[in-house]
């Protein structure tokens, strides 16, 4: 008897976890039966095709969700992907269960006004099915919404979505999702890093077809008009008065207060997340070149050619030491979204080494990338400390592989680090064997400019934060 029992509820043993439970205490229709049908919806929803027929749902109420799967376009999401076509057939058992509990108190009710027991089940089911079915839609339209968003954002960006569960509505809701919406609208004001990065990863030489680097650099630039000094926001130098930010450091004692209180804690975490926290306004002043903040590159270094109309992938080494915590931070976040929509936009490779103390390396390629570790990464907060060592050689090593020998390295650092002898003589046997460029950009004072300059051709100082800052509060 034991075999024979257990052969007759296999079934259940293939029912996914998530749908166990709400398939074994379903109130519509019979155990076996309502197991086979949500079995034989997965498998056609799997291949996105509509299910076949059943005997466990009525016949109107299966054609009003087989209309409601095509003209919603769930079937294209539920095709080869799992997650998406059980959170679809979860979403109709749901909806169901719903409709078996409500119908019984409004078919008495029409009961008492004379109408035979039948026929008011008839009438009391069709009009929960209805009303269930209507907000199944509305319920699909939001979801099918939420994953073409994802979508969008991960053709743009060339990265894999993860789409499926409620977890993806969870990823939007998230602070990193709208700071992935922030940081790109950011680059695209902020001429200086889009122009770096299409200076990179440039074919090798054709001299008689272009001309080098260092010359394109002087055609391009401004006029150098000697050193002068500039005010900058955002440098902790000197405090000028009172500001709205985020940032905990120069965040105002009333402030503090909020966080004691039983209720408007809720209020601090608000104004935080809004960046409306007051705060001390600081600035400070940055030798620069007047008009022209991309120094030239050193005599015989980083003069590599490009045709121009072909370009290799790009490398980029980003510092995430406590030191680049705040705007520094942010900047460097922008350059990862921009450097993975230019490789999109040229379908072009991107490899992104964020790096901090010793031995701590974190890779991210945009041809295994997605969109959940980009929220990670944009979640994430700089901390520790800074080794340039190991992201430049491990983006020496990824250049020796034959896709990647046409790219260019771009280190983002606010410069506080040390560079050793060995690194040195290591970045620039790279550059004599393999032709790589380094790319610099220098987030913080131009007189920490000396060890960027030990391993860049190139050093970029971005010193435009008043333009970072208004794009910021657009």
């Amino acid at each position: 008897m034991a075999p024979a029992y257990t052969a007759g509820l296999a079934p259940l043993s293939e029912l996914p976890d998530s749908l166990f439970s709400l398939v074994v205490t379903h109130p519509l229709g019979s155990l076996l039966p309502r197991a086979n049908q949500v079995l034989a919806m997965l498998r056609e929803l799997g291949k996105g095709r509509l299910p076949s027929p059943g005997g466990w749902l009525g016949t109107s109420t299966e054609r009003r969700i087989r209309q409601l799967l095509v003209r919603s376009s769930a079937l294209e999401y539920c095709k080869e992907t799992p997650d998406v076509a059980r959170a679809i057939v979860q979403d109709v058992l749901l909806v169901l269960e719903q409709v078996e509990l409500a119908w019984p108190g409004t078919a008495g009710l029409l009961c008492q006004q004379g109408i035979t027991p039948e026929r008011a089940e008839r009438r009391a089911r069709a009009r929960h099915t209805r009303r269930a079915i209507n907000k199944l839609a509305e319920q699909w339209q939001q979801r099918i919404s939420l994953w073409q968003a994802l979508d969008d954002v991960a053709e743009e960006f060339g990265i894999a979505p993860a789409i499926g569960t409620d977890k993806d509505s969870g990823h939007l809701r998230d602070r990193a999702w709208f700071d992935l919406l922030r940081l790109a609208r950011w680059v695209a004001d902020i001429r200086q890093l889009q122009k770096l990065l299409k200076l990179m990863g440039q074919q090798r030489p054709d001299p008689e077809q272009s001309a080098s680097l260092s010359q394109l650099q002087q055609m391009m630039s401004p006029r150098d008009n000697g050193p002068r000094e500039r005010r900058l926001p955002g440098i902790p130098m000197e405090t000028q008065g009172i500001t709205r930010s985020d940032n905990l450091s120069r965040m105002l004692l009333l402030e503090a207060a909020l966080l004691g209180h039983p209720s408007l804690h809720m209020l601090w975490h608000a104004r935080r997340a809004e960046q409306s926290l007051l705060s001390y306004a600081v600035a400070g002043v940055m030798p620069i070149d007047a008009g022209n903040d991309w120094p030239l590159p050193r005599a015989g270094k980083g003069e590599g050619h490009g045709k121009g109309s072909q370009q290799g992938p790009l490398i980029l080494c980003l510092d995430t030491s406590a030191s680049m915590h705040g705007l520094a931070e942010q900047v460097s976040k922008a350059m990862v979204l921009q450097a993975l929509r230019l490789a999109k936009q040229q379908q072009r490779g991107c490899m992104v080494y964020l790096f901090g103390g010793a031995g701590e390396l974190l890779v991210l390629d945009n041809q295994t990338l997605t969109l959940p570790e980009l929220l990670d990464m944009l979640r994430g907060s700089f901390s520790g400390g800074t080794d340039v060592s190991t992201p430049l050689t491990a983006a020496l090593t990824r250049l020796q592989q034959q896709e990647w020998r046409q790219a260019d390295i771009l280190l983002v650092s606010d410069g506080e680090f040390e560079v050793s002898r060995e690194l040195q003589a290591q970045v620039e046997h790279g550059k004599e064997a393999l032709g790589v460029r380094l790319f610099g950009l220098q987030l913080g004072y131009a007189t920490a400019l000396h060890a960027m300059r030990k391993v860049c051709d190139l050093v970029h100082l971005f010193s435009d934060w008043r333009s970072l800052e208004q794009a910021a509060r657009a």
